[in-house]
């Protein structure tokens, strides 16, 4: 199942989308301006409730982008709101205007979100494999990861990403330094290794049978990480 953040920068006046069916599809998550928790979602919706949010939304932008690959979409206060093609210009996904039908913004998320996971024939093109066993291959059409030719679980990107780094030198340490720098390329957060663990933390949630003794995803001491197959 996929997460969608709800992100509202003031008190939301009206919903825009119905809740009640999203949660039937999906699984909302509750965000706030920290963004804590933006590794855990496939997609943000951000609502202007005023003209003068336009800042504060370019910020969270910023923000989710640097973090987190997910869809951003967001709806305007006003039809013609002079915030629209900013949002686009800084990587929104799309932008609602204030008199969009909710049942068309709905949608819109559901076709994102199932061109994010729609399973395709497997084929070479679309599966990445690693190691003399294939425990691992990776989906990319998906975002997703076969282990050992089991089911299919379904990523963020973030998990992907990090994943693919780990499968790139399998039975390898690598450090956590080299996995920020390949994840999110920047030197501006002092806790890197926080960051990555993390995410880290995540994907063995879904793909070890046993988080406290993982089989796969394997810390190595005082230096990162390594994918033992």
């Amino acid at each position: 199942m996929y997460n969608i953040g709800i992100l509202y920068p003031n008190e939301p006046a009206e919903n825009m989308i119905d809740y009640d069916a999203l949660r039937k599809k999906y699984n909302v998550v509750d965000l706030d301006e920290n963004i804590e928790e933006i590794d855990k979602v496939h997609a943000v919706f951000m609502r202007e409730e005023e003209t003068s949010d336009l800042s504060t939304i370019c910020d969270l932008i910023f923000k989710i982008k640097k973090k987190s690959d997910c869809y951003i979409w967001i709806a305007t206060a006003t039809e013609n709101s002079v915030g629209k093609l900013v949002y686009l210009q800084l990587g929104a996904d799309a932008v609602f205007g204030a008199h969009k039908e909710v049942k068309e913004i709905e949608l819109i998320m559901d076709n994102a979100l199932s061109r994010m996971g729609q399973k395709k024939v497997e084929s070479s093109s679309t599966k990445t494999s690693f190691g003399k066993k294939d425990i691992f291959e990776l989906n990319p059409s998906n975002i997703s990861v076969f282990i050992d030719g089991g089911k299919e679980v379904v990523l963020t990107k973030l998990e992907y990403k990090i994943i693919e780094v780990l499968l790139k030198t399998p039975n390898t340490a690598v450090s956590y330094e080299t996995i920020y720098q390949k994840i999110w390329n920047d030197d501006l957060l002092e806790n890197k290794q926080y960051r990555v663990a993390n995410v880290v933390y995540h994907l063995r949630s879904k793909v070890e049978k046993n988080i406290k003794k993982p089989e796969y995803i394997k810390t190595v001491r005082s230096k990162g990480y390594m994918l033992s197959i």
